[in-house]
């Protein structure tokens, strides 16, 4: 079942502004991006990927961006967080999923 949500979110912009607290030194850490990637991807379809996965932290500066990758399953998709907006600490990002997945 969630194959196949994942797949028909694909090609989409998922998130208009994900929060995100940024560290000392203006990054938001790797954690806190991968968690609220598969918070927004709960709220966009109302399930929650097994893992997302990004290979590090981001800058907090408008445009930055990151690839990541998203497991449901055997299904992997991989996606792009861009950070839209930064407020102080208060960091918002969006997060586009590929239009191509990779099934196992």
């Amino acid at each position: 079942m969630l194959r196949r949500v994942v797949v028909a979110v694909c090609g989409i912009a998922l998130v208009a502004g994900c929060p995100a607290h940024v560290e000392v030194q203006r990054k938001v850490a790797k954690a806190d991006l991968e968690q609220g990637i598969a918070d927004a991807l709960q709220r966009s379809i109302g399930q929650r990927p097994d893992s997302v996965t990004c290979p590090g932290s981001i800058d907090a500066k408008v445009g930055q961006q990151m690839r990541c990758e998203l497991s449901a399953g055997t299904t992997r998709a991989g996606l792009t967080a861009t950070v839209n907006t930064v407020n102080g600490s208060d960091v918002r990002y969006s997060v586009k999923v590929d239009d191509h997945v990779i099934c196992n």
